[in-house]
């Protein structure tokens, strides 16, 4: 039975791809800041090691003897002491460049990056260009690599997700973005079915791929459509201006201790359509996709 190794399995995300990882068979090592927090994952059988992606030692402790590694990861999120201080996508570049490292020293087989449609080289702002550049320094590192990009993810404890489900249980609803962008959705359950699906596959190495269910929303539709499956009424919708709140975005990433840049990394994502083409990944793992009413249904009654 060969280790996997989850660089950020107490996350939304990192959590259950754990879980999944485990009953396939793997064993399962994760690599978390915070050991408390992932208590439930130990007393399941999976290998808890601390650590920080930002700092090579415990990188370089976490990949010895694995066979594959997940980066499941995000840095528009608070982060500890100094890395608060450090741009946002200073922080994910030093860890990509960390796990390239230690991979490369270590002879892991497999890479697997998780990242988001919409991203792109010309990109207007500095996530979707800098997310861009890392999945490139990894492509091009000599490892194995694999990106999956899922766009809105289904699933309760996602911070999307909850906020549209909040939203659609008010008579008022504050959002960033109205009838655009669109997004392609996709359920968590069957996110975790493409990462899982990818591990061991020749044919994924060196590749990037879309992934979503054929619904693609806009943030309006994707309140609207919540509150129906919760028999509510449809809220009022009242945007919230980008232009104002990227005037206050230095001020929310001190006051929410997020890595500089942050806030305007989210404003600079909500630009932008989030659509991709999921055909290539469906192709090398078929499966029927849950819709979006499917995904929040699950997700409400998992809740």
């Amino acid at each position: 039975m060969k280790t996997v190794l989850v660089v950020g399995a107490s996350g939304f995300v990192g959590r259950p791809l754990s879980k999944a990882l485990l009953a396939a068979g793997h064993a399962v090592r994760c690599l978390v800041r915070n050991v408390a927090k992932v208590q439930d994952l130990a007393s399941i059988g999976c290998e808890v090691m601390p650590g920080d992606i930002a700092d090579l030692a415990s990188v370089q402790r976490a990949v010895n003897s694995v066979s594959a590694v997940y980066i499941a990861i995000h840095t528009l999120s608070p982060q500890p002491g100094s890395q608060a201080s450090q741009g946002f996508m200073d922080v994910e570049k030093t860890g990509i460049q960390n796990v390239i490292t230690a991979c490369q020293s270590a002879g892991v087989g497999q890479v697997i990056y998780l990242t988001s449609l919409g991203i792109s080289p010309g990109g207007p702002g500095e996530w979707l260009r800098g997310r861009w550049h890392t999945e490139q320094l990894l492509l091009h590192s000599g490892l194995a690599a694999t990106v999956i990009r899922p766009g809105y993810i289904v699933g309760v404890g996602g911070r999307g997700f909850d906020t549209v489900v909040g939203n659609a249980q008010r008579r008022v609803a504050f959002a960033l973005s109205g009838d655009r962008p669109k997004m392609r959705t996709i359920a968590l359950s069957d996110l975790i079915y493409y990462l899982v699906g990818v591990l061991g596959e020749p044919r994924a190495a060196g590749q990037g791929y879309d992934v979503g269910n054929d619904d693609v929303l806009s943030m309006n539709q994707l309140i609207d459509t919540t509150a129906d499956l919760l028999d509510r009424p449809h809220p009022v919708k009242l945007r919230i201006p980008l232009g104002l709140l990227g005037a206050f975005a230095p001020l929310l990433d001190r006051m929410g201790k997020l890595p500089r840049g942050a806030m305007k990394g989210i404003v600079d994502g909500v630009r932008v359509d989030m659509i991709g083409d999921p055909q290539p990944i469906r192709v090398l793992l078929p499966r029927p996709l849950q819709s979006f009413r499917q995904a929040v249904q699950q997700a409400l009654t998992h809740e």
